[in-house]
């Protein structure tokens, strides 16, 4: 699973870079407009570095790089995931101070951010890593995990989500 991982999170570097043309990245760099095309299904096709529909939209704190997705994304079916994480949250308000409820919380989040990563939903897997790391900081692979996405962020000159912004996972059609 890591070696699928790395060799993703080292995809979307070689990509978000422009390849092997690209000779620097400029950190002052604006992303590139949103573009929009109809493809032959009369469907609406939006650029790779596109505004998330999907996520909630604040105009005074969104912008187009903390929003935009990776174009190596891919929706991933999270929903037994989700639940999972539902139902630890539910037993740890019940009992906020069991040791237990607490761990599987952040275990149920990592997880889903693990599936996210693979997935190359790199702002919304950060924000379950965030999650969980707040219940167990003591994760290594979570917390490197962690810290590799925020790096390849500013690797390519983009700000990663704030705390609290990022986007949901993407849904399943």
């Amino acid at each position: 699973m890591k070696k699928i991982v790395i060799l993703s999170l080292a995809a979307l570097t070689f990509t978000a870079c422009g390849g092997a043309n690209q000779q620097s990245v400029n950190s002052n760099a604006v992303p590139p407009p949103v573009t929009t095309t109809q493809n032959n299904n009369n469907s609406l096709v939006v650029s790779s570095h596109s505004i998330d529909k999907t996520a909630p939209s604040n105009s005074a704190n969104s912008t187009n790089s903390s929003s935009s997705t990776s174009p190596m994304s891919k929706p991933v079916d999270v929903t037994e995931m989700t639940a999972k994480i539902e139902k630890a949250d539910k037993e740890l308000k019940a009992k906020p101070t069991d040791a237990k409820a607490k761990e599987n919380l952040a275990a149920a989040y990592f997880e889903r951010a693990f599936a996210l990563t693979e997935a190359a939903q790199y702002r919304a897997a950060l924000g379950d890593f965030r999650k969980g790391l707040k219940l167990n900081p003591n994760n290594k692979e979570a917390k490197d995990m962690h810290d590799q996405i925020i790096d390849i962020f500013k690797s390519i000159g983009r700000e990663p989500p704030k705390e609290g912004e990022e986007p949901p996972p993407l849904p399943i059609k």
